[in-house]
């Protein structure tokens, strides 16, 4: 059966694969050497409930608080499109994310720094891709949803901007994943890691150790148009101490 997609979200789709192939005209972005999603690295399986037909509430993300130590001072807030960021679950990675992310980072008046990432974007998971809760049963069709989330990580180095902004919309990154990619299905087929991939920490820092996530999590959340009494609707993909994984997304 054939599938209407409401037309504003079609075009919103649309928009994002144009943008993914083309780029916005006349501009133009050097990566880094690995990607900036060492936030959200490959899943294992803890804790895993399915919700049938139901939403699944995930936990809480106040974790994204700013530092409450006294001497903190804020020496950096970028934000920055990414585009076609392949997605990790339990066992392969399972979809393409199109994100704005958000970047916070303070000196601590131990010499150590914090920083904020947020997420605000969605994910395209293609038929055939496998869920990312189980990691083993496939879409049934190709969807589209929701994604918020981030992290709170500690860091110590040496803060070293050189002529990059500190602050404002710094531009577009496409890490290009690939559907391709992602329909191998295991982690041992899929090349996974973005051939273009940007990393904040190499660019605003010259040297770098010590990178630790204190939390994260990120709830996922499959578009209303897609489910149905069969779909599991949201994934809930945190850090054990953030309240651990659970659902899945399956159309």
């Amino acid at each position: 059966m054939s599938r209407i997609i409401p037309a504003i979200a079609l075009a919103s789709i649309l928009v994002l694969s144009v943008m993914a192939f083309n780029g916005p005209a006349g501009i133009s972005y050097t990566a880094n050497a690995f990607s900036d999603r060492d936030d959200k690295s490959k899943q294992f399986e803890n804790d895993h409930h399915e919700f049938h037909g139901k939403r699944n509430i995930c936990p809480s993300q106040s974790f994204l608080t700013e530092p409450n130590s006294r001497g903190a001072k804020q020496i950096l807030d970028i934000s920055y499109i990414v585009q076609n960021d392949e997605d990790s679950g339990i066992g392969s990675y399972w979809a393409l994310d199109h994100f704005n992310e958000h970047l916070k980072v303070w000196k601590l008046a131990d010499g150590s720094f914090y920083a904020i990432k947020k997420f605000d974007g969605i994910f395209a998971a293609p038929q055939g891709a496998m869920d990312p809760g189980t990691g083993t049963r496939t879409q049934n069709e190709s969807s589209f949803g929701d994604i918020t989330g981030g992290y709170v990580a500690i860091l110590n180095g040496t803060f070293a901007p050189g002529a990059h902004p500190t602050s404002g919309n710094i531009g577009t990154f496409n890490y290009g994943g690939t559907t391709r990619d992602v329909l191998l299905g295991t982690y041992s087929t899929q090349t996974g890691d973005a051939p273009n991939p940007y990393d904040w920490t190499t660019t605003y820092f010259s040297t770098q150790s010590g990178f630790t996530e204190t939390h994260w999590g990120w709830t996922y959340t499959l578009d209303p148009e897609f489910q149905s009494s069969t779909s599991v609707n949201q994934w809930c993909n945190y850090n054990d101490v953030d309240g651990g994984n659970s659902g899945n997304i399956r159309s």
